[in-house]
């Protein structure tokens, strides 16, 4: 059995690299066969969708970008995606109680237990956790902009300094099934899982298999009237808070007054200038996941 195992050289600042060669030792241990795979910056389906070819299951170490670019091509060939957290957040692996242990990974492909997932579109763009627009992606765009190699929870303290007395959100609506709504400035996070950095989870009710999308409007005049907020995020109040806007739908269409930046999964994504119009929609059960053993 061959185990495809997915790497990108400098998350968690070269942690992937060589958890992906302790993995590998130990899987080839237990009797595996394990192709390493490094990260390439060209489209995935030019270099990841060959090699997915005969391949039974896939496992990423890396951060939540990695899944993300590795998600499509996984779904579009049948593989089982497992998450080696290595990463920053590590969301996805969060939410499936994965871990990087070779131990866990074989007891997970013997057993063989499996869940289909959702993955979601923004645009022509792929995502499997969340996308924003607002603060946090003018953070991320930021950040992107001037990294050089890995990142940690430290890194974001610069963007986010530097943006706090500039940041200007956009006068943002949206359709959601076809009923418009005006919500005014600040910032929208869509969930296709409930989680997100730092334990705020924005869309804390979003289920990954329901084939619809979690949006939440978070108003604001400017960073510091996000304050009050994280509190809220973090307990789960935020859902009883009066001016907060929550939607679940099929369709989503987000539209940003002058434009704003974009972020998936804590990756920039879109044009550096800010997108004016975002179309969200869910690819129902597209993604199978490799599910930790039974205790």
């Amino acid at each position: 059995m061959t185990i495809a195992l997915l790497f990108n050289p400098i998350s968690g600042r070269g942690r992937a690299l060589v958890a992906a060669q302790a993995i590998q030792r130990g899987l080839v241990e237990r009797g595996f066969r394990v192709e390493l795979l490094p990260t390439e910056r060209r489209p995935a389906s030019e270099w990841l969708r060959p090699k997915l070819a005969g391949i039974r299951h896939l496992v990423v170490a890396g951060g939540d970008g990695a899944v993300r670019l590795a998600a499509p091509e996984a779904a579009r060939a049948g593989v089982p995606v497992w998450h080696a957290p290595c990463g920053t957040e590590n969301l996805f692996a969060r939410a499936f109680g994965m871990s990087r242990g070779a131990a866990a990974i074989a007891a997970a492909v013997g057993e063989g237990k499996t869940r289909r997932i959702d993955l979601a579109t923004a645009n022509d763009e792929h995502f499997a956790i969340m996308a924003s627009v607002g603060f946090d992606a003018e953070v991320v765009h930021r950040l992107s902009a001037a990294r050089t190699g890995g990142i940690s929870h430290l890194s974001y303290a610069r963007p986010i300094l530097e943006l706090v007395g500039r940041w200007q959100p956009a006068r943002l609506s949206w359709t959601v099934d076809g009923e418009r709504e005006e919500l005014g400035t600040g910032l929208v996070v869509v969930g296709n899982l409930p989680n997100y950095g730092v334990g705020l989870n924005p869309a804390r009710e979003a289920r990954p298999d329901d084939g619809l999308l979690d949006a939440v409007f978070i108003p604001a005049r400017g960073a510091l009237d996000l304050l009050p907020w994280v509190p809220l995020l973090r307990t789960g109040l935020h859902l009883h808070h009066p001016t907060l806007r929550m939607r679940r739908g099929a369709e989503i269409v987000l539209t940003a007054a002058g434009g704003a930046r974009l972020q998936l999964d804590g990756d920039a994504a879109g044009p550096s200038e800010g997108v004016a119009e975002l179309r969200l929609a869910p690819v129902p059960s597209a993604v199978e996941v490799l599910l930790p053993a039974s205790a």
